[in-house]
């Protein structure tokens, strides 16, 4: 069966991408216009075809290049970028991001009420939708003379460029004055490497998970103020930002950044279960604290990639209109991230980039994206007068940019793929400040302070660019001693948060520097699954001495009695009415093989056998209410 559509002309040169096509669909006027930039032609025929005709033959015919050499560099440059893409398309934000200017199509003459075309309208033609193109068969003619253009290319530099503090004057209210007071402060450049904070941090989150110290909200899953607060506290370094009261009550919060995150990365990589509003490590998670840890972030990012609890951009809370109808026009964030981090492996290792030059290279170089199909549902305060649909408003670097700044800052640095160099983010930048609405806001994103970023070995691991990394093997911080009667003092130095979570599985702190092991605590560290090598690999770190016998016979008589029962699994307890009947159905050959006795009157059944047993009990003529 064959299906008939007709195709009118004009649809059918919607489509056909071909030079005549293209013109075909100009004006007269339009053609006309074209025409008269030819050199030593005449035009002196007024039917449409035979405009087109003599455009399409001086094109066509080599006139091109003649043309060609007489345009400036920029002109010459657009025409390259066009010609030698997948398609033919002239993407003009890209252009201007690698060039740092937009060709000229039209210009505008005195006395005249339409624009005068320039040399570059008869190679680069406006699209049926949006945009413009090269046609097809010109393209082939000019690929024969047209160089391809140079490869976009990234800007970096071996150290950050030095400069002063930056000045930022605070505006605050004072409610007893009545008045305004302003205050000037000197906001420094703050430099973080994150590998090693990566790999000791991975370490606290999984222990305090393993103490159910960590709490997340059933419906959102993100974590609480007090879970944030405890992660502020041990971190390494800390979060990025110290907490901070808002100075005025309209002032957006800075908030947690890697303390907020932590608990979702986890999440996203199934270390975790969810029960009572705790997270509890899972056997994947349990398998994590043991693995390597660069092998154990590398998983935990591209989990993110693909299945990440939350839209990034939800984190820009000064965008408003991320819900109900406006929700519905995000893009899916995974393919968000998966730009990026295309464009993350073209980052050099160990080599700062500026984030506008970052940004400017990703937009020019063809890693682009969108955070909206429907940016008019997005706003900043109100959402008719302050839109980001309205034309100038919203854009690159209100939308996307805000979003890979998040991403970087929220979600690479803190497992350690990018050292970070940034800014408290009041007044850090100023792009916003012509968005309606944005008058009072001292910074419409709490990552706009990122500066700079380092791409780190670690993170040359994670994004596949590097086969292995080497971990860095540090000299132990901490000397100890392991005592008979199963105290361990620390000698010189301070565990570090990691080590000290791991040793409150095992041992109780009985004051400054003095730990006792303690039984009960280790029996339900091991029946969690804490396995006795890890502190054990902690006290011979520390110290290089043997274990004394009693500690030896005490880590052996734990992990023996801390796994001397195995759950084998749920069961029901039935009772029978007399012993009698208990006998005769544990003693049958089909109700027998299904359960097992126990007490007087007492059977166990298996939880997964409940079906099988019912019928064989029916089969020998007895039954079983069902509660």
């Amino acid at each position: 069966m064959f299906l008939y559509v007709e195709m009118s002309r004009y649809d059918f040169l919607a489509v056909d991408p071909s030079l005549r096509a293209t013109l075909t669909r100009r004006n007269l006027d339009e053609l006309k216009r074209l025409v008269a930039l030819l050199p030593g032609v005449n035009l002196k025929a007024s039917r449409k075809d035979e405009v087109i005709g003599v455009l399409e033959r001086f094109l066509l015919g080599g006139g091109g290049a003649q043309l060609w050499k007489q345009m400036k560099a920029l002109e010459q440059s657009a025409i390259a970028e066009a010609v030698h893409s997948a398609d033919g398309t002239f993407d003009a934000d890209a252009f201007h991001a690698k060039y740092g200017a937009r060709p000229v199509f039209e210009v505008e003459e005195k006395n005249l009420w339409y624009k005068k075309p320039t040399l570059l309208s008869l190679f680069i033609h406006p699209k049926v939708s949006a945009g413009r193109t090269v046609p097809d068969d010109l393209r082939v003619k000019l690929q024969a003379f047209v160089p391809k253009p140079a490869p976009t290319e990234l800007s970096t530099c071996e150290q950050i460029p030095e400069r002063p503090p930056r000045e930022w004057t605070l505006r605050r209210f004072d409610e007893k004055m009545r008045t305004t007071v302003y205050e000037t402060h000197k906001l420094p450049l703050v430099i973080r490497l994150t590998e090693q904070a990566a790999l000791q941090d991975l370490r606290i989150v999984l222990r305090l998970i393993d103490q159910e110290k960590i709490s997340v909200s059933s419906k959102t899953l993100l974590p609480s103020k007090a879970t944030m607060t405890r992660l502020n506290d041990l971190l390494y370094e800390r979060d990025y930002f110290e907490p901070t009261e808002k100075v005025n009550s309209w002032d957006p919060e800075v908030g947690p950044v890697k303390a907020f995150s932590w608990a979702l990365l986890v999440q996203a990589a199934k270390f975790v279960a969810l029960r009572n509003e705790k997270l509890l490590l899972t056997k994947t998670g349990r398998a994590a604290l043991e693995a390597p840890p660069a092998q154990t972030l590398r998983e935990i990012w591209n989990a993110w990639l693909t299945r990440g609890i939350i839209d990034e951009f939800s984190r820009i809370d000064t965008i408003k209109g991320q819900k109900g109808k406006g929700g519905k026009g995000l893009t899916p964030p995974e393919d968000r991230r998966d730009t990026i981090e295309s464009a993350l492996t073209e980052c050099p290792v160990g080599r700062w980039v500026e984030i506008g030059e970052f940004s400017r290279y990703m937009r020019a170089a063809g890693f682009q994206f969108e955070v909206t199909r429907d940016p008019g549902s997005l706003y900043l305060c109100d959402p008719q007068y302050g839109s980001l649909g309205y034309n100038g408003y919203g854009g690159w670097s209100i939308l996307q940019e805000r979003y890979l700044l998040c991403l970087l800052f929220e979600y690479a640095a803190p497992l350690g793929m990018i050292d970070i160099a940034y800014e408290y983010p009041a007044g850090a930048r100023s792009d916003f400040k012509g968005q309606w609405g944005a008058d009072d806001l001292i910074f419409l994103s709490r990552y706009d302070g990122l500066r700079y970023f380092r791409l780190t070995p670690l993170g040359a691991f994670i994004l596949d660019q590097a086969d292995h990394y080497e971990l860095r093997q540090e000299k132990p911080a901490v000397s100890l001693t392991v005592l008979p009667n199963r105290q361990i003092r620390i000698d010189h130095g301070d565990l570090s948060p990691d080590q000290k979570l791991l040793l409150e599985n095992f041992a109780e702190s009985q004051g400054p520097g003095l730990w006792m092991l303690d039984e009960a605590r280790s029996i339900k560290s091991v029946e969690k699954g804490a396995r006795i090598a890890e502190v054990r690999a902690l006290l011979a770190a520390g110290d290089p001495q043997p274990l004394p016998e009693t500690v030896e016979g005490f880590f052996a008589a734990v992990e023996q009695r801390g796994a001397a029962c195995i759950c084998k699994g749920t069961a029901l307890l039935i009772e029978c009415i007399s012993p009698q009947i208990a006998d005769l159905i544990a003693q049958n050959s089909q109700t027998g093989k299904l359960c097992q006795r126990t007490g007087e009157r007492c059977l166990v059944v298996p939880m997964d056998k409940e079906k099988a047993f019912r019928d064989a009990l029916n089969a020998i003529g007895y039954g079983m209410p069902r509660v």
